[in-house]
């Protein structure tokens, strides 16, 4: 579909509503925070068809499946895994410490102590696109669900990747492993913080459980914003569209400034669904996305527009957005419905966080900050903050602090 430039914005920016989902997935979570196992087996039962006899897979069994794994696949498996961890390694930040005004202040990165991570089912490359970034995060415990096969068993990428990561798996797909993440039942621990992609209703289930244990996001079906030079094989701009397009219910917009060239490259998408537009020149590729925010953004031969570029989830230069889903480095968990404008990539910000401390040095050298804050606490009403720090620096004790 051919659309101008404002009715492209408009066409895309309608975003999923999880309202006709919540009703349901409120009942599995409140049932399953109530019931613990017996909830969950029971919801395994009725949505995925398994009865589970045992919800964890222990360590005989992952290395069991894992053993299966292809040598080919593993050494691919394992090419990836170094990727990431190299990649996200340099975005650790470093501890901060000075002294200033008799104090010493300073911030430490702590890492979330413990991370549920939801698998799609056979979906093994997540479980590299979050896990590993949590353990060089230093995420000290890894619960991973994933929904079970028909004979109960997992994917054995999953184990291999689960043995890698120290993780333990438990075989809970849906609204009902979010869940049992977020509240722990008998068999499945309480999580600090929920990651990863799933369909509408594990959304509507990281929604609802948002108050009580941290998530990633709440994520719309996969985006893809394209902006092609027509001295780029048309091919190629097709196949990357093509890429995203084999993803549920993705959205995927064309944009280039060539009109023959656009009929070249529609011609081989045929009927897929997505959305084209026409603009007088390459800069109106950046208005459009930094309008759209979308989750991927191919620049095709236009390498100088990416300084320009401020919102979007991740950005690929003349490379395939593929790239990114598999084997680049940064993570393929990314923001969709526009909220790349405010939030980014799952990086090792999303399992670490900033905890600030501060250390007197001397009163003496603190006296006119103390007075500053005592001051303030004064006209704000709370006389006891303003008395605890005049106190402080009155106390009958030696100035000099170790």
């Amino acid at each position: 579909m051919r659309l101008s430039r404002d009715s492209l914005v408009n066409e895309v920016r309608r975003t999923r509503s999880l309202d006709r989902y919540i009703d349901v997935v409120r009942a599995i979570v409140d049932d399953v925070k109530s019931r613990g196992d017996k909830a969950v087996i029971m919801y395994t039962k009725k949505l995925d068809g398994v009865t589970l006899t045992k919800i964890e897979v222990d360590v005989d069994e992952l290395r069991e499946l894992a053993s299966r794994v292809d040598k080919d696949i593993a050494q691919a498996i394992d090419t990836t895994y170094k990727s990431v961890e190299n990649f996200n390694r340099k975005l650790m930040p470093r501890d901060f410490e000075e002294e200033c005004c008799g104090l010493i202040r300073g911030v430490k990165w702590v890492p979330i102590d413990r991370v549920g991570i939801y698998v799609p089912r056979g979906y093994f490359s997540t479980l590299i696109m979050t896990g590993v970034i949590a353990r060089v995060a230093g995420v000290s415990e890894l619960v991973i669900t994933t929904p079970p096969n028909k004979d109960g068993s997992i994917n054995p990428e999953i184990a291999y990747l689960a043995l890698r990561l120290n993780a333990r798996v438990f075989r809970v797909g849906g609204p009902q492993a979010i869940a049992a993440m977020a509240f722990g039942t008998e068999s499945i621990p309480r999580v600090d913080k929920i990651v990863g992609p799933g369909n509408a209703y594990v959304q509507a289930a990281k929604y609802l459980v948002s108050q009580y244990v941290g998530v990633d996001g709440i994520e719309g079906p996969t985006e893809l914003v394209v902006c092609a030079d027509p001295a780029i094989d048309p091919g190629i701009v097709a196949l990357d569209i093509m890429a995203q397009l084999e993803h549920n219910s993705a959205v995927a917009v064309l944009i280039t400034w060539d009109e023959r060239y656009l009929g070249m490259i529609e011609a081989k998408l045929g009927n897929l669904n997505y959305v084209s537009t026409l603009v007088n020149e390459p800069r109106d590729c950046v208005y459009l996305i930094n309008e759209l925010a979308p989750e991927h953004v191919t620049l095709w031969g236009l390498d100088n527009l990416i300084s320009d570029v401020r919102n979007a989830g991740a950005v690929s230069v003349s490379t395939p957005s593929a790239m990114i889903d598999y084997v680049a480095g940064p993570s393929h968990v990314l923001p969709t419905e526009s909220s790349a404008k405010w939030r980014g990539i799952l990086s090792v910000y999303d399992f670490i966080k900033p905890m600030a401390y501060v250390k007197s040095l001397s009163r003496d050298l603190a006296i006119e900050l103390a007075r500053h804050g005592a001051t303030l606490a004064m006209r704000e009403g709370f006389n006891n903050h303003a008395k605890s720090i005049t106190e402080w620096l009155f106390m009958s004790k030696p100035n000099k602090m170790t």
